[in-house]
């Protein structure tokens, strides 16, 4: 939203405090899941901003497991359900993540298993 002198402010409760992607956007990774699309790169940004606030005072959070939330995603990156499982699946199957479901009903475990730097 915009108010009267132009400054672009979001009204509180929408992000629940989340303003900033904490810890480290490995460019390796950046590009692999550039190749998979915009919501992929969407998804990549939640796994790593529920990462950082989940484990705060571990330096490196890149490759500990999470649950993706279909609300929260929506509301902060605007990825749908449909669009989350075609991310995650095309994520899974080039081995960038490593994707437990968790059944009918239930959130899916993510981990990112890809490399924090290119392997040649």
């Amino acid at each position: 939203m915009i108010n009267k002198n132009n400054i672009i402010y979001t009204p509180p409760g929408i992000y629940d405090g989340v303003t900033f992607t904490k810890g480290p956007m490995y460019i390796n990774h950046f590009y692999e899941i550039s190749k998979l699309g915009v919501n992929a790169l969407r998804v990549y940004q939640y796994i790593r901003t529920i990462q950082g606030l989940k484990y705060p005072k571990i330096k490196e959070t890149s490759h500990l497991p999470i649950k993706v939330d279909n609300k929260k995603l929506y509301d902060w990156f605007g990825v749908g359900p449909n669009k989350k499982w075609e991310a995650l699946n095309k994520m899974a199957d080039k081995e960038i993540i490593e994707l437990k479901r968790g059944g009918p009903g239930r959130l899916p475990t993510v981990k990112i298993i890809l490399a924090r730097v290119k392997l040649h």
